[in-house]
């Protein structure tokens, strides 16, 4: 694991859907089912880096941890504040019901996450865009097939590069 010489730790912004279990493992498995292989990728990122996850899925309604955990992540793992905010514009007007990951606005949650956190130094893997504000810090695998060799060693390139000017 990294020393970080007191500086705050690496954060990892996961998005579940498309990243940990990913639509070609659903339908082989089953709905919601988290894909082990992918899991192990996230986990062994989040040791390397020694970073702290915050879930900025749709999963982050309810208490996801423990099904993260069970499925491999290190129970140790998330940031204190452990998920973004649902702001008002992740919601549908009309039914007050969550929207999809495209119109949710999630680029803007993560952003009002770091802020309040003070997060300067953080990765943000998801399936969908997050927007111009990410742009060196977001990791986009395909949301049928999930991280890929490539998306991990640009993710290690990327938390790297975050490590060395810290």
């Amino acid at each position: 694991m990294n020393e970080h010489r007191g500086a705050a730790p690496l954060t990892i912004y996961l998005d579940v859907d498309g990243v940990v279990t990913t639509v070609g493992y659903q339908r082989q498995a089953g709905k919601d089912r988290l894909n082990p292989t992918q899991v192990a990728l996230v986990a062994g990122l989040v040791t390397e880096f020694d970073a702290k996850v915050v879930v900025s899925s749709t999963w982050r309604v309810d208490d996801c941890r423990p099904t993260l955990v069970k499925a491999g992540l290190p129970e140790t793992c998330f940031h204190p504040d452990w998920r973004t905010a649902i702001l008002p514009t992740s919601r549908d007007a009309e039914t007050g019901g969550m929207l999809p990951a495209e119109r949710a606005g999630r680029g803007d949650e993560i952003a009002e996450h770091a802020a309040r956190n003070r997060i300067l130094d953080y990765l943000v893997l998801d399936d969908v865009a997050v927007g111009p504000a990410h742009a060196g810090r977001h990791v986009r695998p395909i949301a049928e097939s999930g991280l890929s060799e490539a998306d991990v060693a640009q993710a290690r390139r990327l938390l790297a590069g975050m490590d060395v000017v810290r």
